[in-house]
């Protein structure tokens, strides 16, 4: 079987990674308008998958051919780098989901977890995350669920700022890192995984808004984990709490699972560095290291990253890469 991802494999695994940051950030943003950022996210990553697989070529490959070869050396070596920092800030936030429990061991579960997922190279990767893609689905719809009665269609006004639709945005290009693993060749469709992730940021968002109001909302530093802590269903099912902190952990595990295999596909292409055994051990070591530094990043840093790796240089390289075609 060849190691390359179906439409539907890269879906589910999109989904997945993009739970992450719409559960961990975006809840405590104001719901409109983070909808309206994942909504434009959705419809660039989109766009840039459908001419992605209808070149044929993955990223990186479309990278070494759009800037030459020292270009791509160098471009490809920046992607790494920031590939490398978005590990380590994920597995750092794997502290939230533990509730510090594991101390300055929790990003290491994550992370082993990673390293063993990506082994096998990305198809098996992917088809890890489609199991994972049901169980977050499941789990996150019996926290809606529960949620429900805890509504106050008065605290379900718009709020916010336009920065939080930059931040949104922004970290809603998390899937675009599919871009940079080898597709089948097949047109993704515009259907429900679209959908789901121009709308569930927001409903995450509208949902902490609606149980625990705005003012409030804006003060937490995790909402959504607030939330859960004050569920229950007929005063005998309690602790939803656990229940997010398995979801974060799954959604984690897939999140950088993916970013291991992009870092090894363009490793491999635009640096001309094999991926054998053991690579994705180094590389989860490497983040585990620089995780106790991420913590103390802005959010900025992760705002124009995200921007510039997972929009502009995707972007760019097209346009470059189409400027050539046509030239010859």
């Amino acid at each position: 079987m060849q190691d390359k991802l179906t439409p539907r494999q890269s879906r589910a695994w999109g989904l997945c990674a993009l739970s992450v940051p719409a559960a961990m950030v975006l809840a405590g943003r104001g719901w409109l308008w983070v909808l309206a950022g994942s909504a434009a996210a959705s419809g660039i990553v989109l766009f840039l998958q459908t001419l992605q697989r209808r070149s044929g070529q993955s990223l990186p490959e479309q990278m070494a051919r759009a800037f030459g070869q020292h270009g791509g050396q160098i471009v490809g070596a920046a992607v790494c780098l920031w590939l490398l920092l978005a590990a380590s800030g994920a597995a750092a936030a794997s502290q939230i989901a533990f509730e510090d429990d594991l101390g300055p061991l929790a990003p290491a579960v994550p992370l082993l977890l990673a390293a063993l997922a990506s082994r096998k190279g990305q198809a098996a990767a992917a088809r890890v995350s489609g199991v994972l893609a049901l169980c977050l689905a499941l789990l996150y719809s019996i926290i809606a669920l529960a949620s429900l009665r805890h509504v106050q269609a008065a605290w379900c006004r718009p709020w916010g700022s336009a920065a939080d639709a930059g931040l949104s945005l922004c970290l809603c290009l998390t899937p675009a890192c599919l871009l940079f693993l080898d597709g089948d060749g097949q047109t993704p469709r515009p259907g429900w995984s679209a959908l789901a992730a121009a709308v569930l940021p927001g409903v995450a968002a509208l949902l902490c808004s609606a149980c625990l109001s705005p003012a409030w909302t804006a003060q937490l530093p995790q909402p959504l984990y607030t939330l859960t802590k004050s569920l229950s269903v007929l005063s005998v099912m309690q602790r939803f709490e656990l229940l997010l902190s398995t979801a974060q952990l799954l959604g984690l595990v897939s999140l950088l699972t993916l970013l291991v295999c992009a870092a090894a596909r363009t490793a491999e292409v635009c640096l001309g560095t094999g991926w054998g055994e053991k690579k994705e051990g180094v590389f989860c070591l490497l983040a585990f290291g620089v995780s106790f530094l991420t913590q103390w990043l802005p959010m900025a840093v992760w705002v124009v990253g995200a921007a510039t790796f997972w929009g502009a240089i995707p972007i760019l390289t097209q346009v470059i890469g189409n400027i050539k075609k046509n030239e010859k």
